[in-house]
């Protein structure tokens, strides 16, 4: 009997942990909440607004932690990237990171002409798109 048991939790921790794939606003398969904030990252650094600002949810809301809306929408996300990757101004380091069902927590160092600023930002994925980013900053 204990044997049954064993094969039935190992079943059900399998089909668990089977990430699903999820078709963005990019038609690029991403696979978790991970990979979507890691494709971030990526477009970040080449910056890649097209591409970045397409894993993003039209209503999106950021956040100073905890919750201090500073801004919604892509229109909002636009005015503040879209001159800063044309400039080619800014890049971000993922220092470390953890993954909660669909939430990602970065720790990030964040350098913009030069000055380094970092932090611990939150990001919400829903339908395979981020939905809300709230930001802890070192000041």
């Amino acid at each position: 009997m204990k044997i049954i048991y064993q094969i039935i939790l190992i079943g059900v921790l399998f089909v668990g942990c089977k990430e699903k794939t999820i078709e963005t606003k990019t038609s690029e398969s991403i696979s978790s909440p991970l990979e979507i904030v890691n494709k971030r990252m990526e477009y970040y650094n080449l910056h890649n607004f097209e591409k970045f600002i397409k894993l993003y949810a039209d209503d999106v809301k950021i956040y100073t932690y905890p919750n201090k809306l500073l801004g919604k929408g892509t229109g909002n996300i636009t005015s503040i990237f879209e001159p800063k990757f044309a400039a080619k101004s800014i890049q971000v380091e993922i220092v470390s990171q953890i993954n909660n069902g669909n939430h990602v927590i970065n720790h990030e160092i964040v350098t913009e002409n030069g000055i380094e600023t970092k932090y611990v930002s939150i990001y919400e994925i829903n339908d395979g798109l981020i939905t809300s980013v709230r930001f802890v900053r070192d000041y």
